[in-house]
């Protein structure tokens, strides 16, 4: 879920018993995690104190270009999927970390190699290490919607029947659900974005798919939600039934009261797997005394306690292997990570995804 605001980057205390951190990629929700459980797991285990801002993505990219060597403004950077896509294409100077660092940071075996090798279809050097997995489903009220569509197909075709209740984020929030949504949606409809964004554009395919899409924003809640809080009113209020989204927050919003209680989650045939990841990321200026620091504070939160915690109580899937050890009663509320991965797609394509972020709002229905 990212961030919703951002903060002023504050200078970094370069010291082996503190890490400042800045948080690009959480919502309220694991904001409160970071602080209710990460930030004193890591003081029990490391002794070390966390200073913890949340920022904006695009901010931090800028400030980092003049950064100098032995002085970031941050030790550690926990940042969205599309934050460390963007830094690693645009030169950004981050620390090769996987799989480099592993006798400063055991638990990297338990990380999968499959999602730790690119981002966006950016090849990330290993200047990252993966935290979690986000996954989008079909979230739905079902005091209302007693029958889920089950494709996309299904959903577009049932699109009257929801008329003005399909809820979407702006692909030009700061949030990237809006993005996920569209980027699922042409996938569904025939759009294969394992293609060049070259050669996709000029597609019959892209532009088939475009026009469906347009279509099926005519029956979109209006306005369409500037940020997932207002998405969630929506819900709250009973305007919006039914949206493409991410599960970890929906159902963790639902069980905190901030959404109806008859929130449920179903997968559609094309679903993201890994929307909004979050990553650790370490600049390449800090000090080695900073690095090492940062290695620890990484290691406890991809550990298995962290892990699990954060799958039991917050319904995200773990960016390690830790999921593997989940009590029976955690895919009682959640898909498991073998069904998600099923039906589930990896955004692959970062040109792709900034041109949804820039011209998405230009297709939807005025």
């Amino acid at each position: 879920m990212a961030a919703l605001g951002s903060a002023p980057l504050a200078r970094a205390t370069g010291s082996a018993g503190k890490v400042s951190i800045i948080d690009t990629v959480s919502g309220p929700n694991f904001q409160e995690f970071w602080k209710s459980v990460i930030i004193p797991e890591i003081k029990a285990q490391t002794g070390i104190d966390v200073s913890y801002t949340v920022g904006d993505g695009s901010a931090l990219q800028l400030q980092m270009q003049s950064w100098q060597q032995d002085n970031p403004e941050f030790t550690l950077l926990f940042i969205k999927d599309f934050d460390i896509a963007n830094m690693v294409r645009a030169g950004i100077k981050l620390a090769q970390v996987y799989p480099n660092e592993e006798s400063a940071i055991p638990n990297e075996k338990l990380l999968p190699k499959a999602f730790m090798a690119n981002e966006y279809g950016v090849p990330l050097d290993g200047k990252g290490i993966i935290f979690w997995r986000a996954q989008f489903d079909l979230v739905y009220n079902s005091a209302f919607v007693k029958t889920p569509p089950k494709t996309w197909k299904e959903f577009f075709d049932r699109r009257k029947e929801f008329k003005g209740r399909i809820g979407m984020i702006r692909t030009d929030a700061g949030s990237g659900g809006g993005r996920a949504f569209v980027y699922s949606f042409l996938a569904a409809f025939g759009v294969d974005f394992n293609k060049p964004f070259a050669e996709l554009q000029t597609s019959a395919a892209w532009t088939d798919a475009w026009k469906q899409f347009t279509e099926f924003s005519k029956y979109f809640a209006q306005p369409v939600a500037s940020t997932p809080p207002v998405m969630f009113h929506q819900f709250q209020t009973e305007q919006v039934w039914l949206t493409s989204y991410a599960q970890d927050y929906t159902l963790w919003s639902a069980a905190q009261g901030q959404l109806p209680a008859t929130m449920k989650a179903s997968p559609l045939d094309v679903n993201i797997v890994g929307a909004s990841n979050a990553w650790f990321a370490v600049p390449a200026v800090d000090t080695a005394e900073q690095k090492m620091a940062a290695y620890k504070v990484m290691n406890v939160a991809i550990s298995d306690k962290v892990q699990l915690k954060m799958l039991e109580t917050m319904y995200e899937y773990p960016g390690t292997n830790a999921w593997r050890k989940a009590p029976a009663s955690v895919w009682t509320k959640i898909p498991t990570v073998e069904a998600a991965e099923s039906h589930g797609i990896r955004m692959t394509n970062l040109d792709a995804v900034n041109y949804i972020q820039k011209h998405g709002m230009e297709h939807v229905a005025s």
